[in-house]
């Protein structure tokens, strides 16, 4: 291990910063270049926490035995598991110290771990430990560094010359995952906003006000029925809660079928199919619809259960239609919103607010029964109704089973 392999290997890993390699493929890389060095690690592990509304933190667990990268996503709530309570990251972003070092060769240990003695038990012989800041004043558990450790099972253990060689490189090794993170955030947070489809418009750059496109889509428009007067008798804390029950019912099937959810109406959504990527238009149909119906059936299950342990529950109205709709930015110069205008959409809603009135959980347009074609035959016409802002009536249908 010379200076000359330091210098290859931070090159290395300044390029993969550069080019904007992924988190997963600066570990191993820089995992594999060690081990080709001469330095005797057999298993390297990781962590950096991110911006995700499930995870809190990865990690990233490299074994020599099989050159294999595993990847772990931890979960905001495991923050208090017991499980990390008792781990050397723990240890160290707390503030008890600044490195961890433990010899496993029967030399007593100042501080255990219990992952650490379970390495013991594997034939592990030294296990070392260290956090990473990207700043001085910045605080690690704001996601702000990295806890990178190794442990080897050769005989003896590290030497003091291969720990400080491998603590001269991880500044470099921190500055490019932080490099990719700060990547993979900003495409968590545009795909948890946006939705997956305008948060990639946007990361590609479509985010000028007035930068729209002309599109054929499939609308798909869900409400809550009476969640006004039903949230008015709960807590506020529950209310957010059964919320988030009831669109995790409602997000789930539309995603799984291809659409996508572009906000949120307080006690609705918004979501769209789109018509122009080469699948048959029926067949987008078809997949609109099946979301629609998967939709009602699991807020039909969650609703027995509510009901079953006496709470309150609401119904789920949807509409489904079809048009010509404006997709893209729409706002005020420094704040826009991704999203869809047009007739279309103005019509989708007319369409959702005579469930009640009709007795109906979905409602389907006649355009959108028209494209569905030889796959519409279980449903029903319902009639023709006047929609508000819209000059002639409409035939809405609905599933022939309702």
């Amino acid at each position: 291990m010379t200076a000359r392999y330091s210098e290859d290997i931070k090159a290395w890993i300044i390029d993969q910063g550069l080019r904007g390699a992924s988190l997963d493929e600066i570990t191993a890389g820089f995992c594999r270049r060690l081990r080709a060095a001469g330095h005797p690690l057999r298993r390297v592990s990781v962590s950096l926490r991110t911006l995700h509304p499930q995870y809190g933190a990865h990690s990233f667990v490299w074994d020599a035995a099989n050159d294999s990268l595993s990847k772990i996503t931890h979960l905001h709530q495991e923050a208090g598991d017991q499980t990390f309570l008792e781990s050397p990251i723990h240890y160290l972003v707390s503030g008890a110290a600044k490195h961890v070092r433990c010899q496993l060769d029967g030399r007593p240990l100042q501080v255990t771990f219990p992952m650490v003695e379970a390495l013991r038990t594997q034939g592990y012989t030294d296990y070392a430990a260290t956090t990473v800041l990207f700043a001085a004043e910045q605080d690690f558990q704001t996601m702000e560094g990295i806890f990178f450790s190794c442990a080897t099972d050769c005989d003896g253990g590290f030497s003091d010359e291969e720990l400080t060689w491998i603590k001269g490189l991880l500044p470099s090794l921190a500055l490019a995952l932080k490099s990719a993170s700060v990547q993979e955030v900003a495409v968590n947070i545009v795909e948890a906003y946006l939705g997956k489809d305008a948060g990639h418009q946007v990361l590609r750059g479509k985010f000028n006000r007035g930068s729209v496109e002309s599109i054929d889509a499939v609308i798909l428009i869900a409400d809550l029925r009476g969640f006004t007067a039903t949230t008015g008798l709960l807590p506020r804390e529950t209310v957010v809660q059964r919320l988030n029950a009831y669109f995790e019912c409602i997000v789930q099937p539309v995603e799984q079928q291809g659409g996508q959810v572009l906000k949120f109406l307080g006690d609705g959504l918004l979501a769209t199919f789109t018509l122009e990527d080469g699948q048959p238009r029926n067949q987008v149909c078809a997949s609109a619809l099946q979301a629609a119906r998967s939709a009602l059936t699991e807020v039909a299950k969650l609703n027995a259960r509510l009901e079953s342990q006496g709470e309150y529950a609401m119904p789920l109205d949807i509409a489904l239609h079809l048009g010509d709709v404006m997709y893209g930015n729409i706002g005020a110069a420094d704040r826009l919103d991704f999203t869809v205008i047009g007739t279309a959409v103005n019509e989708a809603s007319r369409i959702e607010g005579l469930c009640d009135q009709l007795g109906r959980n979905l409602l389907i347009s006649e355009t959108f029964s028209e494209e569905l074609g030889s796959k519409s035959g279980d449903l029903v016409l319902l009639g023709s109704y006047p929609l508000r802002g819209v000059s002639v009536q409409r035939q809405v249908f609905g599933l022939a089973e309702e």
